[in-house]
């Protein structure tokens, strides 16, 4: 039986840090976009609110495996 890898990559500290300012960026977007559609007054897109929170939710999970 295989065990699973473990896939480790070397990116210098300014990449990282690039990375998660770049993902923090589109969390940010992605939230103003889903509280725009909130104070429209008009009726929600439900399958676009739940792909933001989607987007959302990949987002700060890949945050929370890059190094600080």
């Amino acid at each position: 039986m295989s065990r699973p890898r473990s896939a480790h990559v070397n990116i210098s500290e300014s990449e990282t840090r690039k990375l998660r300012r770049q993902l923090e960026s589109e969390i940010n977007w992605l939230h103003r976009q889903m509280d725009e559609m909130y104070g429209t007054g008009s009726e929600l897109d439900l399958s676009l609110m739940q792909t933001y929170r989607e987007m959302i939710f990949s987002r700060r999970a890949l945050l929370g495996r890059i190094p600080r």
